[in-house]
């Protein structure tokens, strides 16, 4: 019998040689749980691990910071999507891409071309200078992150209000600079920034949100 594996396309962006290696990775190519995709040039590596409660930890080499970043991210993101892209918490650019074959080859024709812009006006190394606490206007790529995180806590029952455990209805508003999860049976809510790429990531390391 042949199992029909879900997969899906990875890709980083090496920081040695600027490179984007790319693979497809498959649930049964995650031997002993880890995955390890190499640039070609031999100066980077990003890898991906299944954790107990089968989430995926991306380690991912960073071309800003000189060092790789840590997201945890849900296993109906890494292979369902369609197109699912993290930027550095720094400097906002493009460092990782998941989803279709397709999509990510078209995200990161985009990236290329937004990176070439950006340096276009200042050098890596000034991005590397930049103030890490530095807000940034919101974009559609941290509300997405923003987005994805609140389907997923929703979907694993995750939110919590002042309903019974289970019986709590809630809705996503959305405004130029934050998102409001909010519970339209007991009126409790919380609000989630969307104009930092920090804070965003850092609500990837959620686990549940509280409303309040």
């Amino acid at each position: 019998m042949i199992l029909n594996q879900k997969q899906t396309t990875l890709a980083y962006r090496c920081p040695c040689c600027g490179g984007v290696p790319t693979s497809m990775v498959g649930v049964f190519s995650l031997s002993g749980n880890l995955f390890k995709l190499k640039c070609d040039c031999g100066g980077s590596v990003m890898t991906v691990e299944k954790t107990s409660d089968g989430k995926m930890r991306l380690s991912v080499p960073c071309l800003v910071c000189n060092c790789s970043h840590s997201y945890l991210i849900s296993s109906s993101v890494f292979f369902d999507s369609d197109i699912f892209v993290i930027p550095c918490s720094l400097s906002g650019v493009d460092i990782c891409f998941i989803g279709k074959s397709e999509s990510v080859e078209r995200a990161v024709d985009e990236s290329n071309r937004e990176l070439l812009a950006l340096l276009g006006e200042e050098d890596l190394e000034a991005l590397r200078n930049q103030e890490r606490n530095r807000d940034e206007l919101s974009d559609p790529q941290v509300l997405e992150i923003v987005r994805y995180v609140i389907n997923e806590l929703n979907e694993e029952n995750a939110i919590y209000c002042n309903c019974p455990e289970g019986h709590g209805e809630y809705n996503c508003d959305i405004y130029d600079d934050y998102v409001t999860v909010r519970c339209v049976k007991c009126g409790a809510k919380q609000d989630i920034p969307t104009n930092s790429t920090i804070k965003a990531h850092e609500f990837l390391e959620c686990d549940k949100l509280i409303l309040k």
